[in-house]
């Protein structure tokens, strides 16, 4: 009888639980996703004062996805994209329940289909923000300073 009283406990304790830690892991997972983001932000600001090249990196709200080219793409307006070596595009996919809610950025000096941010040799950039949603309505907002090309997150 009191095992059975005890294995009841922990059924209920585990039905109670289960949905809080379901919650918790997707918000974990949105936060992860906005830390990744800036940091591939700051990544090829980096680069690009390194290099002394523009990086762009481009946000696709359909494809829910984050795309950088490498400075090995050399455009051409009338052959298009050329790679050496390796493929001048790199993907990150969100995660599951992580989409792009809302993008904000200025012109850029390489047009392209989706929006992006561009990294300059000085450390500028064009400036905009990120908003990513999460399935439970949490979200992080990436900002990039136009001026200074800094990278910060905040909750809202």
């Amino acid at each position: 009888m009191e095992l059975v009283i005890v294995l009841v406990l922990i059924g209920l304790s585990i039905s109670l639980v289960a949905p809080t830690w379901s919650r918790f892991s997707k918000s974990v997972e949105l936060k992860a996703a906005a830390k990744k983001i800036s940091g591939i932000l700051r990544y090829y600001r980096s680069e690009a004062v390194h290099k002394g090249t523009v990086q762009q990196v481009l946000f696709d709200p359909e494809l829910r996805e984050v795309r950088m080219l490498t400075p090995e793409a050399v455009v051409d307006q009338e052959e298009g994209p050329k790679s050496k070596g390796q493929s001048p595009l790199r993907k990150f996919p969100l995660p599951e329940g992580v989409g792009i809610k809302e993008i904000k950025t200025s012109t850029t000096l390489y047009p392209s289909d989706v929006p992006a941010i561009e990294f300059y040799p000085n450390g500028g950039s064009n400036g905009g923000f990120i908003l990513l949603e999460g399935q439970d309505h949490k979200a992080y907002r990436i900002k990039v300073h136009f001026l200074t090309g800094m990278v910060e997150i905040e909750g809202v």
